[in-house]
């Protein structure tokens, strides 16, 4: 990702949004890539003359779903604009439960009648919000009708059957627009301009996938059918733009209505979160597939950021820094006034969404444990670096390596831990570090210049770009403009060259003339100014250092080393900590740095299964003296691989997901694997029209495994298991439905250096077909 105008050596090539055209490196010219080499038909860029930031707000429906109230709705509107306004939140957006009758898709799809929860009225509503300060948005399935006599009194506005009856019932409502006829125009015409009269400037209109599926099946019952469906769908959403004008945001809803590129402001692009873990990795699967798109072609959203307890502190942060670090929509849906401070703190440190764009222009082939924002801003050029163990059972160590993202190797680097506020040196070739299972750290990454630097900012996670206004430099003296928020405590962060220590010694900082609280804190390698203001504005402030002794402790050699496989070519070099104090280790592979860690573990990856390697590990202090002597432990990754290891231990390195997220030693839905009425406990539960890939390197003889359709499945089902080995089937299953009993696979992968699992959707299917492979082994 990148913020702002960065240059980088990873990047493969420029591309040109207007021209839709990729030139590599190497002078290939890739011309109309999104329409072509990605299947964007519709595709333009996005235009940002009216949004030129994605929406940041608030939505209503992932705590109230269809209970939401008007006055429940203006609390948290009333909240927003008192704790959350100055932080950049702009929409407040209603979604289901103010229309029609009862719940579900039946009576409720009925858009002439308010729910008697909102008596005050939609337009009070939207008027009350603007005078906070903020802009009302609201929820609809706007091509779904489910009222008889709204239907009666729009002859030809929808699709039926000669006898009068719908020819479409589906979620969407119980009747749908026909596209093709002038009174089904008309009808969304009317529809909207209901809808903006009332004042609502963000519409999110739902199950368009829906909408375009029934316009593809169902051209019989169209006044003026067309072989184009999705261009007369298209036409009903160009109807709601004229209406809207452009000055307000439409967003699209369910999965991702392609056919919506070039009309709406964004859209969403996966399922519908849930306040789990399992929730977060719907949102993770929908940006790993769809960010391409983010700030290209419109502005993606992956659904709404959840925070609130019961979920774990350290998983709301990991879902903000998914939102923070990619600038996608941004969506809180909590009820805003019961959150704890600390889970305010976390929304308040990725509000707003920022203009971040993707580097990788496809979509990622995998749930990636690194994430590299490059931001270049006010002078400085520094990463904002995520690093995410999405795994729920297993601690992981993670290693970061400078020169794979494009900062010199051989050259310190200062390590800023963004989430807890602290400085962890600066080294050179890269960093390794252990993540509890579904967790996260963010790291900024500041080449150290010999000088005295600016690593770090608290206010935002992208460090500077969305407080830090002015910055300048002289000598050992740092001047700026800050914005700060009322009585939020703002920091700044400096680093020192590596081997040289500074202190603060002279410190102001004024809001229009009058003069804010300021703290400094001095530590060995680098420091920290503290502002306080009651006003939430710009601050003009100042910090001067002076060079100051740096203490030094003397680094004792590390003993016993062992090793941990942790993948078919992956390692964890392990030691037992020294009694005495230090403040971390650097690791060398066949003599070559491969970086530091401050736990006693360190990863290894990418390693050839079958050569030998030796492995040394030293004790280091901050200015980068380290013990004279380095222990030693020499190994062949093949020898430490297990004569059967389950597949489920394994990392994919290639994934692609359906419209569910694959599980780990549970089924789809989440809950144990249970085939032929007996639980299994190591497996995976792989969603229908999906794949997972893993590397084997030719490490294994034989593929075991047992495959079949979970118990507890709704429905039949009708799913296929497909097994390849470097492109080639090995073995398939035929259609497996439910009442069939599992099935057992047993396939020779002698010669196999790429083993890809795949399970297909057959007729009769469901997305949420619960298959398994269970008890998926790899064996020696």
């Amino acid at each position: 990702m990148t913020l702002g105008n960065v240059e980088t050596s990873v990047a493969q090539g420029i591309f040109d949004p207007v021209k839709d055209e990729v030139q590599l490196n190497d002078g290939t010219v890739i011309s109309n890539y999104y329409k072509e080499s990605l299947g964007i038909k519709y595709y333009q860029p996005v235009d940002k003359s009216n949004f030129p930031l994605p929406p940041s707000g608030w939505c209503s429906w992932y705590y109230y779903y269809q209970e939401i109230t008007g006055d429940e709705f203006l609390k948290n509107a009333d909240w927003i604009a008192e704790n959350l306004k100055d932080y950049g939140a702009q929409y407040v957006q209603l979604d289901d439960g103010w229309q029609g009758v009862g719940h579900g898709s039946g009576n409720n799809r009925d858009w002439t009648t308010i729910n008697e929860r909102f008596s005050m009225g939609m337009d009070t509503i939207a008027s009350y919000i603007k005078s906070l300060g903020l802009k009302p948005g609201i929820w609809l399935a706007p091509h779904g009708q489910s009222n008889p006599e709204v239907v009666k009194s729009h002859p030809g506005a929808f699709l039926e059957k000669p006898d009068g009856t719908s020819a479409s019932d589906t979620w969407e409502g119980k009747f749908l627009v026909d596209p093709s006829s002038d009174a089904g125009q008309n009808y969304i015409e009317s529809l909207f301009t209901t809808l903006t009269n009332w004042g609502y400037e963000y519409i999110k209109i739902d199950g368009q996938p829906i909408v375009t599926r029934e316009y593809r099946n169902k051209k019989e019952f169209m006044q003026n059918p067309s072989d184009d469906s999705a261009e007369l769908y298209r036409e009903t959403i160009k109807t709601m733009r004229n209406v809207m004008g452009t000055d307000k945001y439409l967003l699209g809803c369910w999965v991702v209505p392609l056919e919506g590129v070039g009309i709406m402001n964004g859209s969403r692009t996966g399922g519908d979160d849930l306040l789990s873990w399992n929730g977060f990795r719907t949102a993770l699967n929908a940006t790993m597939q769809y960010y391409f798109l983010h700030n290209i072609a419109w502005y993606t959203d992956p659904d709404v950021m959840l925070v609130r307890s019961p979920l774990p502190l350290r998983q709301a942060r990991v879902w903000a820094a998914m939102q923070g670090l990619t600038g996608e929509a941004l969506m809180c849906s909590d009820r805003m006034m019961d959150l704890s401070a600390e889970r305010v703190d976390i929304v308040r440190k990725v509000f707003p969404a920022t203009d971040i764009r993707p580097l990788d222009l496809f979509p990622a082939g995998k749930e990636k444990p690194i994430w590299d924002l490059k931001v270049s801003h006010l002078g400085r050029s520094y990463d904002v670096v995520g690093l995410f163990n999405f795994g729920e059972e297993k601690e992981k160590q993670i290693t970061v390596n400078w020169a794979k993202l494009g900062i010199p190797e051989n050259k310190p680097v200062h390590v800023f831990d963004f989430w807890n506020r602290d400085y962890l040196g600066a080294w050179e070739n890269g960093i390794s570090v252990g993540l509890q299972p579904t967790s996260c750290k963010v790291f900024a990454l500041v080449p150290d210049n010999g000088q005295v630097q600016l690593v770090s900012t608290s206010r935002h996670i992208t460090q500077g770009w969305v407080d830090l206004k002015a910055l300048k430099r002289r000598d050992n003296t740092f001047s700026g403009t800050s914005q700060v928020i009322k009585n939020d405590p703002y920091e700044l962060y400096f680093a020192f060259p590596k081997g040289k220590n500074f202190k603060i010694t002279g410190v102001t900082a004024n809001n229009e003339d009058r003069k804010l609280e300021t703290v400094a804190y001095n530590h060995d390698g680098w420091a920290c100014l503290r502002i306080l203001s009651s006003q939430t504005g710009n601050v003009d402030w100042k910090v001067s250092f002076e060079e100051t002794e740096l203490f030094q402790m003397p680094q004792e050699k590390v003993s016993q080393l062992w090793l941990e496989p942790t993948g078919i070519n992956t390692v964890n070099v392990h030691w037992v900590p020294k009694m005495q104090t230090t403040i971390g280790y650097k690791v060398y592979l066949d003599g070559k740095e491969m970086g530091y860690t401050p736990d006693c573990s360190f990863s290894i990856a990418e390693l050839d299964l079958h050569r030998k390697y030796q492995v040394e590990v030293q004790t280091v202090w901050y200015d980068g003296t380290g013990s004279g002597e380095r222990a030693t432990i020499e190994f062949v990754p093949a020898e430490l691989v297990k004569k059967e290891l389950f597949l489920n231990d394994l990392s994919p390195v290639r994934t692609k997901l359906g419209w569910r997220v694959h599980q780990t030693n549970r089924s789809v839905s989440g809950n144990g694997l249970v085939l032929d009425g007996e639980l299994y406990h190591q497996g995976i539960g792989l969603p229908t029209n999906s794949e997972l890939e893993y590397r084997l390197d030719k490490g294994f003889t034989t593929f075991e495994a047992l495959v079949g359709i979970d118990d507890a499945n709704g429905k039949e089902g009708n799913v296929e298991f497909v097994l390849i080995g470097d492109g080639r089937e090995l073995w398939k299953s035929g259609w497996v439905k439910k009442s069939d009993p599992g099935q057992k696979v047993s396939v020779d992968i002698r010669q196999v250096k790429r083993l890809t699992l795949r399970v297909n959707r057959g007729e009769g299917g469901n997305t949420g077909d619960q298959s398994e492979w269970v008890n998926a082994k790899l064996i020696r």
